[in-house]
């Protein structure tokens, strides 16, 4: 798998690690941006970003290939929707072995698992799925996978926090599809903090405020991992 590994601009502070899934069609470079734009728009110096790549893939919904970290049936985008488990588990395991290897590399960095769209999708998996927590869990413009993972979450889950953020103009993946899935982890006893902006299938700086602000909060509520 390829990965993006960028230094925190600031290393007067304790870093922070944060694995950024990419959604479809693109790949781990389309966010080298991010972490500076974290800093421009939220004042957070000291993250490491860790940006791995999806494969490419044939993807049925659309009846061609490009990257994507598993197959799409369809777009309903909700608890009926048709879900590729088998590739979800694999990219899943893929995640995990990614976290614990930064873990082993960084250990007294808190880990944070974030990403955009069907990245979002499975960070939250991912993060759903942990037995040692990582610090919490970014999902922008995604949705909550038909996963059996969300049936019944363990109290390590439970505790995970998690910000959602979503477009109320996003029409790839509706606002309503995002809040359904804020309600399935609401019922399983997710922490959840969930904000709208008005924008598209994007991110907006009023956003990166809110995503700094989160992980700065959160981030000094924990201890780093040793």
């Amino acid at each position: 798998m390829d990965t993006i590994i960028q230094e925190p601009l600031d290393d007067s502070h304790a870093p922070i690690t944060l694995i950024w899934l990419h959604g479809m069609g693109v790949d781990g470079s389309d966010f080298e941006s991010f972490q500076k734009e974290l800093s421009q728009f939220g004042e957070l110096n000291n993250v490491r970003m860790i940006l791995p790549s999806a494969p490419s893939r044939d993807i049925s919904a659309y009846n061609m290939k490009m990257t994507a970290w598993y197959d799409i049936y369809d777009e309903t985008f909700d608890s009926q929707q048709k879900e590729d488990i088998d590739g979800m588990n694999q990219a899943a395991d893929t995640i995990s072995a990614l976290i614990e290897e930064q873990r082993q590399k960084n250990p007294q960095s808190p880990i944070w698992l974030g990403g955009f769209s069907q990245g979002a999708a499975l960070a939250l998996l991912v993060g759903m799925s942990q037995i040692n927590p990582v610090a919490g869990v970014i999902a922008l413009s995604g949705y909550v996978p038909n996963h059996p993972r969300f049936d019944e979450l363990s109290d390590v889950a439970k505790q995970t926090p998690i910000f959602m953020a979503h477009g109320t103009l996003d029409s790839v993946i509706t606002i309503a599809q995002a809040r359904a899935g804020l309600e399935i982890l609401n019922k399983a006893g997710a922490s959840v903090e969930f904000k709208d902006y008005p924008m598209m299938h994007e991110i907006c700086p009023d956003e990166l405020s809110d995503i700094a602000e989160f992980i700065s909060a959160h981030s000094s509520e924990q201890p780093s991992e040793d």
